[in-house]
């Protein structure tokens, strides 16, 4: 775009409303376009995704239907620390995802031009993910894509952005990427992924920021965030503390309170988007149907555009179909 706002006509406009104006970066799972919202005259960030295989392959159909409902699941998640998603939107084949531009470098990118960070910068930053995951977890997404690429740090302000949340993942497996070093253990086994997997790539994460050895005072929460079983990792308000303290600042507002369920969690997975079923109490007034078995999920490629949605009370009434009879 030229300095009095005119673009060259070949600029390509998605949506009839976004022009890219250069690509930001690339990776297995899409490229992210610097773009001008022409209607609310901003700048934005547009991930075009990738899948692999033939237009026509049931894998690859599956994937693109899941990918614009995980990507609208993602907005739900409200924090300082999430990427902000605006809009999502068809563009041919796939859907393209819209998100605030954050305009700074990758905790990649800052590794590996300046090295290691000191224990308490790697803890500012953790803190910071960890509250965004936590957020997460809370309406019941799971990032399972958690790694320094995936962290932004912004310039000027230094705030910390975590992107990518649960649509890095769609059309491969947990742990079908170059970033296998930050898989948690029990998705690398095929068990699936869930809060506490989140927490122990937190752990990888925050290991690379300090170059393992050189932990410190982390030494010992590392330890425990990469513990091979997931339910002998810390939570989220456990490893809040200890990064607070190294980091030098105060406790965050979300550990503080009393620690809450994470939404529908069902045989150690987090249900995506579903309804959040604790002890018989339904968290959440309405959300999409939970989610089935493979043996008893319907084909996504024959399914509407858009799903149905369920009230809460009917949701509760599938999940209590699922228990057995008493004699």
């Amino acid at each position: 775009m030229s300095e009095d706002g005119e673009h060259s006509p070949d600029v390509r406009l998605i949506g009839g409303r976004y022009r890219l104006t250069g690509r930001i970066g690339s990776g297995p799972n899409g490229t992210v376009w610097r773009a001008f919202d022409e209607q609310d005259e901003r700048y934005v960030a547009v991930k075009e995704p990738h899948l692999s295989g033939d237009a026509e392959d049931e894998e690859r159909r599956r994937a693109a239907h899941r990918l614009p409902h995980e990507a609208r699941a993602a907005a739900r998640v409200d924090h300082p620390a999430a990427v902000a998603i605006h809009d999502v939107l068809l563009d041919g084949e796939l859907p393209w995802i819209i998100m605030e531009l954050v305009e700074g470098e990758s905790l990649r990118t800052a590794l590996a031009a300046r090295g290691p960070l000191p224990a308490p910068e790697a803890a500012r930053i953790a803190l910071a993910v960890l509250g965004a995951l936590h957020a997460a977890h809370r309406v019941g997404i799971v990032h399972r894509d958690v790694k320094p690429s995936n962290v932004l740090l912004e310039a000027g302000s230094g705030r910390v952005v975590v992107t990518d949340f649960g649509t890095g993942a769609a059309g491969r497996s947990d742990a079908e990427d170059a970033s296998v070093a930050f898989v948690a253990p029990e998705c690398v086994s095929g068990r699936g992924a869930g809060p506490a997997s989140d927490v122990w790539s937190l752990g990888a994460l925050l290991r690379s920021a300090v170059a393992g050895g050189e932990a410190g005072p982390l030494g010992p929460l590392l330890a425990r965030l990469l513990a091979p079983e997931p339910e002998a990792r810390p939570t989220a308000e456990e490893a809040a503390e200890v990064l607070a303290e190294v980091a030098g600042v105060g406790l965050p507002e979300w550990a503080a309170e009393p620690a809450a369920s994470p939404a529908a969690v069902e045989g150690g997975a987090v249900l995506e988007g579903g309804v959040a079923v604790e002890g018989g109490a339904v968290l959440e007034r309405e959300a999409p149907a939970p989610a089935l078995s493979p043996a008893e999920a319907p084909d996504p490629a024959a399914a509407p555009h858009e799903p149905r949605r369920l009230t809460a009370l009917a949701a509760l009434g599938l999940l209590l179909q699922k228990k057995p009879e008493r004699g």
